[in-house]
């Protein structure tokens, strides 16, 4: 390679979305040849000790330089194969078997870890395509983003009765290597092409990675020295010696502090246990803690509908055109934004569908999940492009992390800050344009690359949603990148937007801002350093806030300068108070 790390966007892509792809890996001639010798063959597996020539391209592939470069980078330096390569096809693959994989229950020897800049997905899949695999055909698959979820993947995704929209199935070209992280659910799927289904799949785990047991014959007994006789099982397996078959997977002692006993499967208790008197759909929190966003649908009647499409076309004057926001991005541009505010201080009966969206149970119910109660709404503001209506390029990313805009989630719990609310009053459509989002980036460790914020070059992250009027839209207003698609539709969109903010952080403002409001007669007389101190809670604007203080020179001083950020019209533009002296 010729280029010493893996570009921005190549970590953000594996980060976000716990995947690969790299085009073009091997050359047409590597293919045709890795081919001939499994036709030759007639096998698809023990290529590593096929006699003679044949096994090589295989063994080549071990140390292809191009996977090395990335290994390095993804697993970490000395990684080792796990399980010997074999041929997925359609002879050798059981498409009746759940996907596996996921991060709850988290497996440690093929998770994801990420902290202070360093990174090691702790076991990989290494899938190289011998033939291509168009859309819809089916064969392998996966869920994007799993490899960091926080809740256990329902039964049903798993076996594929509903996979809820989750899935995804790669398209390959012969020749394409892709890297999957072991901890992102996966599986196969009943191959559908009309081809030939050939894909090589290695799998790599870190150096000190206890998964497997090799397949050499010293792997079958494991040694024990004689004074071993003399213990029992218990003893005996607390003392086992990693890399035999009979220690793999190791030994499992239960104990319940007074006994052991011997088991199988994995022992891990926890103090925590799904509460099915919650409250919480299982599948909607699974939904939202991978994605960052969720859509109920229909929860608005036609009569509900009709009373506020007849309300937005009533005050069709008051729609105002603002900026145009693709931010030099050519995919998304376009002319301003129209938008219709003040919905709730229509006058009679117009404002009453837009009020029936104020406190709804529906919403609130979502609300005290995902951040807890407490959380306060905005105005509603109608989102109302027509045709030709520019995009808006995609924003907020969870990295650098705000925590008044970001998303944790922590012993069963989610907590998003701020949430964007959506009623649909009209269907959007494949094609049609709107909200758009990077599923998953609410997690993100990495920062988003240019061509994800225009959607120009978006690697196939950014999704568009598709919605029918009467659903609503959630999504994590700082935490999940977000924004819109281009409006392409003849019927112009018809979107109520409302935010919500939690009860811990303020992000809008008000009379409270200020010093004098809030404290009173105490701040009477203070300088303009300590005023600063004085103010009540505003927008968080990271490094940029107004006003800041600094220290130089053993002095503190205040600051008024701004940033990029968005900030409310209570952060001051100067000096509120000349500094006392003496």
């Amino acid at each position: 390679m010729d280029r010493d790390v893996m570009t921005n966007e190549e970590n953000y892509c594996f980060d976000v979305a716990g995947y690969l792809h790299v085009p073009g890996t091997l050359t047409r001639p590597e293919v045709e040849r890795l081919n001939r010798e499994i036709d030759a063959m007639g096998a698809t597996e023990g290529m590593l000790g096929w006699p003679g020539k044949t096994r090589e391209p295989f063994r080549d592939l071990l140390v292809h330089p191009a996977l090395v470069w990335y290994l390095n980078q993804l697993v970490g330096q000395g990684f080792i194969l796990d399980r010997a390569p074999e041929v997925w096809c359609e002879e050798t693959c059981d498409t009746s078997t759940p996907l596996v994989g996921g991060n709850e229950p988290r497996d440690p020897a093929i998770a994801y870890y990420f902290q202070n800049g360093r990174r090691f997905s702790e076991g990989v899949r290494v899938l190289w395509a011998l033939e291509d695999v168009e859309e819809g055909d089916g064969g392998f698959v996966l869920v994007p983003c799993s490899h960091k979820g926080n809740v256990a993947t329902p039964e049903e995704v798993a076996t594929g009765a509903d996979d809820m929209g989750l899935i995804l199935q790669p398209t390959l070209k012969a020749g394409d290597l892709l890297i999957v992280a072991l901890a992102t659910v996966q599986g196969m799927r009943p191959w559908q092409g009309e081809g030939r289904q050939r894909l090589l799949s290695y799998e790599f785990v870190g150096r000190g990675v206890i998964r497997s047991a090799g397949t050499g014959p010293k792997t079958e007994a494991e040694p024990r020295p004689e004074w071993h006789a003399d213990l029992s099982a218990e003893q005996r397996a607390s003392l086992y010696k990693p890399g035999y078959q009979a220690t793999t997977p190791p030994p499992t002692i239960v104990t319940d502090g007074k006994t052991t006993q011997m088991e199988s499967g994995v022992f891990h208790p926890s103090l925590l246990q799904v509460d099915p008197d919650s409250d919480i759909d299982y599948r909607e929190f699974y939904f939202w803690d991978l994605n960052g966003y969720l859509v109920l649908r229909g929860v608005m009647d036609e009569e509900w509908l009709d009373a506020a499409n007849e309300a937005v076309d009533r005050f069709e004057d008051r729609i105002q055109v603002g900026e145009e926001l693709a931010r030099g991005s050519k995919s998304l541009a376009g002319t301003g934004r129209p938008l219709l505010n003040g919905l709730l201080e229509l006058p009679q009966p117009y404002c009453e569908p837009f009020r029936r969206m104020v406190a709804h149970p529906v919403v609130e119910h979502r609300l005290n999940w995902m951040g807890g109660s407490g959380g306060r709404m905005g105005g509603a503001t109608g989102f109302v492009s027509v045709k030709g209506t520019s995009g808006h390029a995609l924003h907020d990313a969870n990295e650098p992390l705000n925590p008044g805009r970001g998303y944790v989630y922590h012993n069963g719990r989610s907590y998003c800050e701020a949430i964007t609310v959506t009623w649909q009053l009209r269907d959007v459509r494949a094609g049609d344009g709107g909200f758009a989002c990077v599923p998953g980036s609410h997690k993100a460790y990495y920062k988003m690359p240019p061509g994800v914020r225009t959607c120009d070059r978006d690697m196939g992250l950014v999704k568009h949603i598709e919605m029918k009027a009467g659903d609503v839209l959630f999504f994590g207003d700082g935490g999940t990148t977000h924004g819109a698609l281009a409006w392409k539709s003849e019927i112009a969109r018809r979107g109520i937007l409302i935010k919500y903010s939690s009860r811990n952080f303020n992000r809008s403002g008000g009379e409270m801002a200020h010093p004098e409001n809030r404290w009173g007669e105490l701040v009477e007389g203070m300088s303009d350093a300590q005023l600063a101190v004085m103010r009540g809670p505003d927008r968080d604007v990271f490094n940029n806030n107004v006003p800041r203080l600094d220290v130089a020179n053993g002095e503190v001083i205040v600051s008024y300068e701004r940033g990029s950020s968005l900030y409310s019209k209570e952060a001051p533009t100067g000096p509120l108070a000349k500094d006392k002296k003496g």
